[in-house]
């Protein structure tokens, strides 16, 4: 006799998202805190601003490949590599496309 054991997907708590990216970060943080590790943990903090049922998404940078200088007056580029999203309450990380969609992750019942 076997029983059957019925694998549960946890309920997301998340009903909406916000993302951090990259190019906005550069175009309102001065430009000596242009870092990967100062993005990252910015989007940390600024994800406390919201409440648990907002995920906050971050871009995954790899790769910094220059740097705007803030303040010139010029509109911001988009300086880096970047290999998807992570959500930065959980750290998991969401491709662009495909069976890894954080919007999988939202309103699941």
């Amino acid at each position: 006799m076997s029983s059957a054991s019925a694998t549960a997907t946890p309920a997301s708590k998340y009903t909406t998202h916000l993302t951090r990216s990259w190019h906005q970060y550069q175009g309102v943080t001065p430009s000596h805190l242009h870092s990967i590790p100062h993005y990252n943990q910015s989007c940390v903090e600024h994800a406390k601003l919201y409440g648990d049922h907002v995920m906050f998404l971050r871009d995954e940078v790899t790769k910094i490949t220059g740097y705007y200088w803030y303040g010139n007056g010029f509109p911001t580029e988009n300086r880096a590599d970047t290999d998807g999203y992570v959500d930065v309450r959980t750290g998991k990380k969401y491709t662009l496309h495909g069976e890894g969609s954080f919007f999988k992750d939202i309103g699941r019942q």
